[in-house]
């Protein structure tokens, strides 16, 4: 568990936009993974003239939320004390009622693949978020099997922070790795992902290096967390009868639906195997970084 670049990034992008980092939570003690390098850049960036240097005695990532995100309190959470943990819980179970809405901001930096019950596990992430407040979660995606218990959709993260739980979803944001460990690839690539809900269909991703999940969610008003369970939103339109109304994004719609017809005409008449094969290509684009309509590139600063 640890923060990176792309982590402390967005917490960065939190800060400059006013979330409150007063009173941080952490789900595991986190540790820092920034070079000396991206901690001289950050410095620079929020105008901080320290010494890299001091955090090189620093284990963990505390001191780098009291000194760039200006928290008064970082607290800590885990399974056991080994390491050093303020609060003893076991996230399987539901947190007490003592510890609800007690943080400004909640983060958790790589728990909650590892826990058998995700969804008290996460709805305890949310229950101890402060209203106005934020939670942001740093997880795996594609092609971590054997990492933990779970690899996450955006999907699914879109549908938890919705306003029927009390939040809203500020940023969802897939990266590219090249190696399993997140922390060992400096060079990496970062994508916005679109809401499946807004495009009527599902938002898919087909990769050969490894992803991780970025979430930013704010807490807009106090609600029972999941009172009903999330649905998949391409199932929800085809219940509600919208499975066909999906929004077309192009400059002339008329003459790419005409060419799309007859172009998957001509495809029907090839051997089933053929079309077979194209129908796959077809797939595998759309459900690439290539495609614009689902991803777009996300700078950290």
């Amino acid at each position: 568990m640890g923060i990176v670049y792309s982590n402390a990034a967005l917490l960065a992008l939190a800060r400059r936009n006013n979330i409150c980092f007063d009173k941080i939570l952490t789900i595991g003690h986190q540790e820092l993974h920034l070079s000396q390098k991206q901690l001289r850049q950050f410095a620079k960036c929020y105008g901080f003239k320290i010494d890299p240097g001091i955090f090189l005695r620093e284990k963990y990532a505390d001191k780098f939320f009291e000194i760039f995100l200006d928290a008064k309190s970082v607290t800590s959470l885990d399974y056991s004390d080994y390491q050093q943990a303020n609060i003893v819980h076991d996230m399987n179970t539901p947190i007490d009622p003592s510890y609800h809405e007690k943080f400004d901001v909640v983060v958790d930096g790589g728990s909650l693949e590892h826990i058998f019950n995700f969804p008290v596990a996460v709805a305890n992430c949310m229950k101890m978020v402060k209203k106005d407040g934020s939670l942001f979660i740093f997880t795996t995606a594609n092609n971590h099997t054997g990492h933990g218990f779970y690899q996450f959709s955006p999907e699914l993260f879109f549908r938890i922070f919705q306003s029927e739980n009390g939040f809203a979803t500020r940023y969802v944001i897939l990266e590219k790795h090249p190696f399993p460990g997140v922390e060992l690839s400096p060079r990496t690539r970062c994508f916005e992902v679109v809401d499946p809900a807004s495009v009527k269909q599902r938002v898919g991703l087909v990769t050969n290096s490894p992803v991780m999940i970025m979430i930013h969610a704010i807490k807009t008003e106090t609600k029972p967390v999941f009172a009903d369970y999330p649905i998949q939103s391409d199932y929800l339109l085809e219940y509600n009868g919208d499975v066909n109304n999906a929004p077309v994004r192009r400059t002339n719609p008329a003459i790419y639906g005409l060419l799309k017809r007859v172009f998957w005409k001509c495809v029907s008449l090839l051997p089933s195997q053929c079309e077979k094969y194209i129908t796959g290509r077809r797939q595998l684009s759309q459900f690439s970084f290539s495609n614009g309509h689902f991803y777009r590139r996300w700078y950290p600063s």
